[in-house]
């Protein structure tokens, strides 16, 4: 009996047919024939054909939450999505991280939220209304001042170099004879 249960075993866990995959050429797959009924000691029993699921069972429909769209922490607006997967069928987390999970004790009361409506920190101010006069005030404008002081006070110093270079040089020079003709 153990033989038949390993055999058994392998042909469960095969599902990628990696057992009848080692024949190098198929040309065409054998045609599929009607199964037989054995006989074992002059009783008639089926044949146990291994069965391959393809296909998860839907879940029961109701059965699961929906957790509502909402801004999140940062301001990022986040779809409505349905728990409807797996074992994870309730909204859980907090008002603004939401995720499903298997508890029912851990669901959130999403009506007591309130971030379904976009955040004041995100919303943009209008624009500014178009001026309607001359709004230039040259009084208050101090930028070009401090343009000329900056160049004055680079020339002056330009200025007091030259000068004292000139000073400099008729101090230093030889004195000249002076000749009266």
């Amino acid at each position: 009996m153990g033989i038949r249960h390993l055999l058994l075993l392998l042909v469960y866990l095969d599902p990628l047919c990696v057992l009848s995959a080692s024949t190098a050429k198929r040309s065409k797959p054998p045609p599929k024939r009607p199964s037989k009924v054995k006989e074992v000691n002059s009783t008639v029993a089926p044949t146990v054909a291994p069965r391959r699921i393809t296909q998860v069972q839907a879940p029961i429909v109701g059965d699961h939450d929906t957790c509502l769209g909402y801004y999140d922490v940062s301001g990022q607006f986040d779809k409505e999505f349905a728990c409807n997967n797996t074992d994870h069928r309730y909204c859980c987390g907090s008002c603004f991280l939401r995720f499903c999970c298997p508890v029912k004790a851990k669901r959130l009361d999403q009506r007591v939220c309130t971030n379904y409506n976009t955040p004041d920190w995100i919303k943009t101010q209008p624009p500014s209304p178009a001026p309607t006069g001359d709004t230039y005030d040259p009084a208050l404008d101090q930028t070009n001042t401090t343009v000329y002081i900056t160049c004055g006070v680079i020339a002056l110093i330009i200025i007091l170099g030259i000068s004292a270079k000139v000073a400099y040089d008729k101090a230093t020079r030889p004195p000249q004879e002076m000749n009266v003709h």
